[in-house]
C-alpha cells in the first residue's frame, strides 16, 4: 500500500503551487501544439504535422498526470481532514462519482436535456446518524450533426451542468415528493399543471416548485424553510436545484460552474483552503440540520 508523504505546510504549499504551474505550462503547449497540428496538416506539410501531434500527445500526459498529482496532494493532506471533521465513516475518492443511476432516479427538474454523466471527489460517509453521499458533477448532452465537408456524421458534446451533487438519505418515507428548480421561464410554461405556488413572493420569484399536490408542497416547505432555502441559495454561488422524495432520500444539486475541492487560482495557503473546504461542506450540512428540525418533514402515521 502506498504511503501517504507527511509534508509541512511549506513544503505542500510549495508542491501545490509546482503542480499548478507546471500543469499550466502543459495546458498551454498542448493547445498550442494541437492548432499548430491541424495548420500543418492543412497546409499539407504531413511529417513536421505527425511530429507536433506526437508531441501534442506528451503534452497532453504531462498535463493529466500534474493535475492527477495536484488533486492527489490535495485529498490526502487537506480534503481528507476536512471531511473527517464533518461526516463519520468517511469513504472518499478523488476520482469517483456518484452513480448515474442515483441521479437519475432524483427526477430533478432542469431547464435542459443531458444524455451523460460524469464526475469527481466522491464522498460517501454519515451525518448524525444519516446516510450521505456527495460528489462533483457534470451533465452533458451528446448530439450529432453531419459535416458536409467530411461527409461524415459527428459527435458533439455539451456541457449543460457542473457542480456539486449531495444525496441525503433520512431513512423515513417523507410527507411528499416535491422538487425546487432555478426559476427559469421555459420551465414554467412546461409544468404549468404540476407547479405550485407558494405564501412567499420572493422565494417564487428564485424557485420553481412542482409536486402531486400544492398540500405535499405546504408540509415540506414550511414559511421558515422557505426562508432558509432563500438565505442557503444566496450563498450557494450558483443555481439550486433540490428533489424531495417519497421515499426518504433528499438531492441537493448546485450548478457552480467548478470542482469542488480544487486549488484554482487561489494562492495555495493550506489553512485557507482547509477553511474553504469546510465551509463548503458546512453549506450542505446547515441544509441537513435544519430538515432534521422540521416536524412536518416525515410522513405521519395514520391514525387508527
Amino acid at each position: 500500500m502506498e504511503e501517504k508523504q507527511v509534508m509541512t505546510n511549506t513544503q505542500l504549499e510549495a508542491a501545490l503551487r509546482g503542480h499548478r504551474s507546471a500543469g499550466t505550462v502543459f495546458r498551454l503547449l498542448t493547445y498550442a501544439f494541437g492548432l499548430g497540428t491541424i495548420l500543418l496538416f492543412a497546409a499539407e506539410l504531413t511529417p513536421v504535422a505527425v511530429v507536433t501531434l506526437v508531441l501534442t500527445f506528451v503534452f497532453g500526459y504531462q498535463m493529466s498526470k500534474h493535475g492527477e498529482a495536484l488533486k492527489k496532494l490535495l485529498g490526502d493532506n487537506i480534503v481528507s481532514g476536512a471531511l473527517n471533521e464533518v461526516f463519520e465513516n468517511v469513504e472518499y475518492k478523488p476520482f469517483g462519482c456518484l452513480p448515474s443511476k442515483s441521479i437519475e432516479d432524483a427526477g430533478m427538474v432542469f431547464p435542459f436535456e443531458y444524455s451523460g454523466v460524469r464526475g469527481s471527489d466522491y464522498v460517501k460517509g454519515t451525518y448524525k446518524g444519516l446516510n450521505v453521499e456527495l460528489s462533483d458533477v457534470e451533465l452533458y448532452n451528446v448530439s450529432s450533426h453531419y459535416d458536409e465537408e467530411t461527409q461524415q456524421w459527428k459527435d458533439e458534446e455539451t456541457q449543460v451542468f457542473k457542480g456539486q451533487w449531495l444525496v441525503c438519505d433520512f431513512g423515513k418515507e417523507l410527507s411528499g415528493q416535491v422538487h425546487l428548480s432555478a426559476n427559469a421561464k421555459a420551465l414554467r410554461r412546461q409544468h404549468r399543471d404540476d407547479s405550485v405556488e407558494m405564501e412567499n413572493a420572493a422565494f417564487n420569484g428564485r424557485f420553481l416548485v412542482t409536486a402531486a399536490s400544492a398540500q405535499e408542497a405546504y408540509y415540506l416547505l414550511t414559511p421558515h424553510m422557505m426562508e432558509y432555502i432563500l438565505s442557503a441559495a444566496g450563498k450557494a454561488g450558483g443555481e439550486v436545484y433540490m428533489a424531495f422524495l417519497r421515499g426518504g432520500r433528499l438531492h441537493v444539486a448546485v450548478k457552480t460552474g467548478r470542482d469542488f475541492f480544487e486549488l484554482g487560482r487561489s494562492k495555495a495557503d493550506v489553512d485557507r483552503l482547509r477553511q474553504k473546504f469546510l465551509g463548503e461542506l458546512h453549506w450542505f450540512t446547515g441544509i441537513m440540520d435544519e430538515l432534521r428540525l422540521a416536524d412536518t418533514l416525515y410522513r405521519k402515521e395514520t391514525q387508527v
